[in-house]
């Protein structure tokens, strides 16, 4: 039943996105350009040379479009010689590409390399880490690769064309949060006073993750305009172009949520199973117990999240590092601080889940039987309190 009711939600949900974008487009604004992939069928040039400052690798390749209205063509393509190749990129006879065709006002086409097409190694990776999953959780496992497809399908088929639309980033973000997470949450955990307990908690933490991002946002002057991204994302929208303060909060709730919902879960479950072990302790010494193993929960869970975002910031860390300023000053440039405030805030939402989902979780427990709690725990069957 569960698997029924997620299918008609993401059913929905692409219906209302594609209409969405259907309606947002007009003959007037569309592109000129469109992306195929291709394959390495010879190469003509390749060796070293200069452009700018840079010494570089260059190579003249006769690709085949494998893709498209064009597919089956052969054409020629470079890399390295007019444009940047810093990573030193080479292919060869049988590698797979992705090329961009563009076409003049006259009809005339011009082919650019963008990428390697990397789509097998990806999907090879996706089937391990799916059959790992499946293997070690079976049949919840599999639940929680539905709910992993169903938050992929809402944020690409439904945040993503709602922003682009000029709905507020903001409320889209929040809006589509609690849908991901309570369906994903019941659809894993299935329908109980845990779950209820681990929703409940999630939300409150959510709204204050929120409103603290949105202070101190405004405090620290963040204009959401820091990486070349977000500017760069203003040049292509134009005159639909959606504010980018509101995209840095919308980024920081769906971040925080994908944090929250594992310490929700995690101390709504420990909760219960404390309930289930003891039936004689009372709701206060549950929220105790609970709040003693969440403090070691949130001191790893806060250094993880604060060694992603170094490790996602590496690269400008180490261009920092290179620069002649003091320590002060580098931590006041707005694409630090704007990393800084989306770590403490998404740290400061992780603690308040603990005490708030434990108490939740407690009050609801003590008002269960522990025959029921062992039920919901172990069976993972619907329930309806």
């Amino acid at each position: 039943m569960r698997v029924r009711w997620l299918i008609l939600a993401v059913l929905l949900c692409w219906w209302f996105a594609h209409t969405a974008v259907i309606r947002a487009q007009t003959p007037g604004n569309q592109a000129s350009t469109h992306t195929v992939t291709a394959r390495v069928v010879q190469i003509l040039e390749e060796g070293v040379t200069t452009v700018g400052p840079v010494t570089q690798p260059y190579q003249r390749l006769v690709v085949e479009l494998t893709s498209g209205p064009e597919k089956g063509k052969r054409v020629e393509i470079t890399i390295g010689v007019r444009d940047l190749n810093t990573a030193g990129q080479r292919f060869l006879p049988g590698d797979r590409l992705y090329v961009s065709v563009s076409t003049g006002p006259d009809g005339s086409r011009a082919y650019t390399l963008l990428d390697r097409d990397r789509s097998t190694p990806l999907a090879v990776l996706a089937v391990l880490f799916a059959g790992a999953i499946v293997a070690l959780g079976r049949w919840k496992g599999l639940r929680a690769l539905l709910g992993l497809g169903f938050t992929f399908v809402v944020l690409n088929w439904v945040l993503v064309p709602l922003i682009l639309r000029g709905y507020p980033p903001v409320p889209v973000a929040i809006a589509v949060s609690f849908v991901v997470f309570t369906v994903t949450l019941f659809l894993t955990h299935g329908v109980g006073r845990m779950s209820l307990a681990a929703m409940a908690g999630t939300s409150v933490s959510l709204l204050l993750t929120g409103l603290l991002a949105a202070l101190f946002s405004e405090a620290a002057g963040l204009t959401g305009l820091a990486d070349e991204e977000s500017s760069f994302l203003q040049v292509v929208l134009g005159d639909r172009a959606v504010s980018p303060r509101g995209l840095l909060l919308a980024g920081m709730l769906v971040g925080a949520l994908g944090v929250l919902d594992d310490i929700t879960v995690s101390q709504s479950s420990l909760v219960f199973e404390l309930r289930r072990a003891n039936a004689a302790l009372s709701g206060w010494e549950l929220f105790s117990a609970g709040v003693r193993v969440g403090r070691d929960h949130i001191a790893a869970t806060v250094n993880t999240l604060v060694l992603a975002y170094a490790g996602a910031a590496l690269p400008l860390l180490l261009l920092f590092s290179q620069l002649d300023e003091p320590l002060l000053w580098t931590v006041n440039r707005e694409i630090v601080a704007q990393e800084i405030v989306q770590t403490l805030v998404g740290s400061l939402g992780l603690i308040a889940a603990v005490p708030l989902t434990t108490g939740f979780a407690a009050w609801l427990a003590v008002r269960t039987p522990a025959e029921r709690v062992r039920e919901q725990l172990h069976q993972h069957a619907h329930q309806h309190y």
